[in-house]
């Protein structure tokens, strides 16, 4: 739900920080006092685009942030689209700034894009004003609605099936087109694919070490330098050279220098040993170099050989693939390609029956769904009307048409349409062709009421639905928006005293001058503000005892309501 929405600086809005409850809430306010206004904040946290001009002249810069509490089920829809929450929080917080040179949008702290907002807005949201296209509005989601309907398994298990199926088919069929050649081509083609696996084989891929290859090859072509060190290396340690004091001399020396006094000091008899042992070790070192350099010999022919091995590797690397495992399963992808040109004419027969057996199992599944959907399109037939007539669209009509389609897709094999007519004597029309008016308004309130408990949205906002309707048919319109309210947040922006009266939380939304500027901002009402409020909605600026006494009225009945 939207807990708390935070405006700052934004065309006439000053600054305003509007608390929303849990239930029904609702906006009501002269007209231009402002309301449109909140509603405009609301979608730009959904990501709606911005311009510049919504800057206010009180500040160089608009803030707007909405605070959203998450159920669990919405929290982990959210975190699997990558959206960070602090441990054990379920709040989530969007913050877009708009400035003159630069805008930004955090989600939780953090920097987002418009994109990955837009993602999660019809998790956050729903909103619907007169006019508005809607999923309602699209023979596109019809099917989609129909199967939300009541969302059960064997529905979505069906799905699946036929999702899995028609992926399995499509294969099936893509394979077919590639086997689907001339003699000439599948000449044509096995003589590449022979040529490639030729080249190929020329090295055993599958055995080569690059890296040892590479190491030996390094070798090979630094043994020169390799024999220059190790010689070097020897002379330092013990060389023959009376000019030159070598590593072993060095020690010997130290060992003379100590041996006359070990007797006298134990120390020294210790470092006398160490001295000893290390001259042993050097000695071995010295021997071992010196054998390893007289079996360090070059070989020209292995140099050479590692040179046209490598030089092999750069070009099939060069046309198959960027590393050995790449070219492997080029190979592999080739060698069962050749292997279905050998075959081809079985192949294509094993294809088609294949794609006829899918063919069976999908009708079998599709019809099935189909069923299915028949059920559920009675039921959902049958409340719809029902609510519009609670709606007092008295001569208003539904009716769900399915027909099959020629091909069997994702969505089986039915073509959904929601027919609808709102006066007598009227033909049946697609709903999505139908003008938008006062009437489809209340058949779109009937549709939410229906379906809203199959939707994960935590808040839905009606814009000024009830434009055009009054007395009975508003109270009504007022006690639909309550009872989606008991399951969900309501947020109604309204002109009428029936519905505005049956809210939990009145928000006043207002403007005055101060200064140069016109403000307008908004205030929780309640007692007398609220009953003065009512009273305005109910007669206009002119506010009368009577109007006074209608208005406190209303809102006790509407108190009686809510208690029920």
């Amino acid at each position: 739900m939207l807990a708390e929405l935070f405006i700052d600086n934004f065309i006439i809005i000053k600054r305003n920080h509007i608390i929303f409850e849990d239930g029904f809430n609702v906006l009501t306010g002269e007209t231009g006092s402002g309301k449109s206004l909140i509603l405009e904040a609301i979608n730009l946290l959904l990501g709606k685009k911005v311009n510049k001009d919504v800057i206010g002249r009180f500040s160089e810069k608009t803030t707007i942030e909405g605070i959203f509490i998450l159920d669990e089920k919405n929290k982990k829809i959210l975190e699997d689209n990558t959206i960070i929450f602090d441990e054990d929080d379920n709040k989530l917080i969007i913050n877009r700034t708009i400035g003159k040179k630069s805008s930004t949008l955090r989600i939780n702290g953090r920097i987002a894009n418009l994109t990955s907002l837009r993602e999660i807005a019809p998790i956050l949201i729903d909103i619907y004003k007169q006019g508005d296209s809607n999923a309602f509005m699209n023979k596109s989601n019809y099917v989609y609605l129909i199967d939300s309907y009541s969302n059960d398994k064997e529905t979505i298990d069906l799905k699946k099936t036929i999702r899995s199926l028609v992926g399995q088919r499509n294969e099936y069929i893509e394979k077919f087109e590639n086997l689907n050649l001339t003699d000439e081509e599948i000449s044509r083609e096995r003589d590449l694919i022979e040529y490639q696996i030729f080249e190929i084989d020329q090295v055993d891929l599958s055995n080569i070490n690059e890296e040892e290859i590479d190491e030996e090859y390094k070798k090979l072509t630094s043994i020169n330098e390799i024999r220059e060190a190790i010689e070097n290396s020897k002379n330092i340690l013990d060389s023959s050279d009376y000019d030159t004091i070598s590593a072993t001399e060095m020690i010997n020396r130290s060992m003379t220098e100590l041996s006359a006094l070990t007797n006298l000091d134990e120390k020294l008899s210790v470092f006398y040993d160490r001295l000893s042992s290390l001259n042993d070790e050097i000695g071995d070192i010295y021997s071992e170099m010196d054998l390893y350099e007289e079996n360090l010999v070059g070989d020209p022919y292995r140099q050479q050989e590692l040179e046209d091995l490598m030089e092999i590797i750069f070009k099939l690397k060069r046309k198959y693939g960027h590393s050995i495992e790449d070219i492997l399963n080029f190979y592999d992808n080739i060698s069962n390609r050749l292997e279905e040109l050998n075959e081809i004419d079985d192949l294509k027969n094993n294809l088609d029956k294949f794609i006829n057996e899918i063919d069976g199992k999908l009708e079998k599944n599709a019809l099935k769904l189909h069923e299915i959907r028949n059920k559920k399109s009675k039921i959902i037939e049958e409340k719809i009307n029902k609510s519009i007539r609670e709606l007092n669209i008295k001569n208003g009509l539904l009716k769900i048409k399915i027909s099959r389609k020629d091909k069997i897709d994702v969505n089986g094999f039915d073509d959904v349409d929601f027919l609808i007519r709102t006066n007598k004597g009227e033909d049946l029309k697609s709903l999505q062709d139908t003008a938008s008016g006062g009437e489809i308004s209340r058949i779109m309130l009937a549709f939410k009421e229906i379906f809203a408990d199959f939707d994960d949205v935590d808040t839905m906002i009606f814009d000024e639905i009830d434009t055009g309707i009054s007395g009975r048919t508003a109270q009504i319109v007022g006690e639909k928006i309550l009872d989606l309210s008991k399951t969900r947040q309501v947020i109604s922006i309204s002109h009428l005293p029936q519905i505005a009266a049956l809210a939990n939380n009145h928000l006043l939304i207002s403007k005055k001058d101060e200064g140069d500027f016109t403000i307008s901002s908004t205030k929780k009402i309640e007692n007398k503000d609220r009953v003065e409020e009512i009273a305005r909605l109910i007669g206009g600026v002119n506010i009368t005892n009577k109007t006074i006494a209608s208005a406190s009225e209303m809102l006790t009945m509407a108190q009686e309501l809510i208690n029920e």
